[in-house]
């Protein structure tokens, strides 16, 4: 069944959704003609299933079954971002895997990049994470921030467990029942030693996620996947 994004809102059944312009091309390219039945998804949490109305250009969604889901456990990626089209494959990721928050950092490795995520490219990422749940199935997906100076990240309280992903840390334990984690992954280079310690200063917990050096998207994916296989062997156990 094909999948199509709508508007975040209260959704009931009967209610009729006029697609965008970008789900409606996807519906024509996907042969989604008139009479058909579609997934729908609005990225916060609503989805169900419907009929579509062609009519010319405008293609309209009847809903005839919802579905709501409750917010996931909080799970955020914090990420020094000096590769915009990495970090876009990153956030692609991160939505197959149930994050909840991408935050690009300036680091200082990444403050002087010309290719760095800025606040402009935040709306097109933000894109690209509510597309990946059509591939998916999620009903959420994740929010994508600004860009926030790496001082003013570490420094803010944080809930729950706190990762800084390190070649020199210790393997990750005990996040089993781990409901809020924020994984910091450094940047091309990794973060500078002033931050390791700013970190560490600050809570967070150096964690070795592999026996090699890893790009920082490898990096925080792989930290993703190991947060919540290690959640599901807790709600299993």
């Amino acid at each position: 069944m094909i999948t199509v994004l709508v508007a975040p809102g209260a959704r009931e059944v009967g209610e009729r959704l006029e697609l965008d312009e970008d789900e409606a091309h996807h519906l024509k390219v996907r042969r989604g003609e008139h009479g058909a039945r579609v997934r729908f998804r609005d990225g916060a949490g609503v989805g169900g299933t419907g009929m579509v109305e062609v009519a010319g250009r405008r293609h309209v969604l009847t809903v005839e079954l919802l579905e709501v889901a409750a917010p996931p456990p909080s799970l955020v990626l914090a990420v020094g971002a000096g590769d915009r089209d990495r970090f876009t494959w990153l956030v692609e990721k991160a939505a197959e895997l149930g994050v909840t928050d991408v935050v690009p950092l300036v680091t200082a490795r990444t403050a002087d990049v010309a290719t760095r995520v800025r606040d402009v490219h935040v709306e097109k990422l933000a894109r690209r994470a509510h597309e990946a749940i059509k591939q998916s199935g999620s009903l959420w997906a994740p929010r994508v921030l600004p860009p926030v100076p790496y001082a003013a990240f570490v420094d803010a309280p944080r809930p729950g467990a706190c990762w800084m992903l390190d070649a020199a840390g210790r393997p990750p334990e005990g996040l089993e029942g781990a409901d809020t984690v924020t994984a910091l992954v450094g940047p091309e280079g990794g973060f500078t030693e002033a931050e390791r310690a700013q970190a560490v200063q600050a809570g967070y917990r150096p964690v070795r996620i592999g026996p090699h050096t890893l790009r920082f998207e490898t990096a925080a994916v792989a930290a993703a996947a190991l947060i919540q296989s290690a959640r599901e062997r807790g709600a299993n156990g």
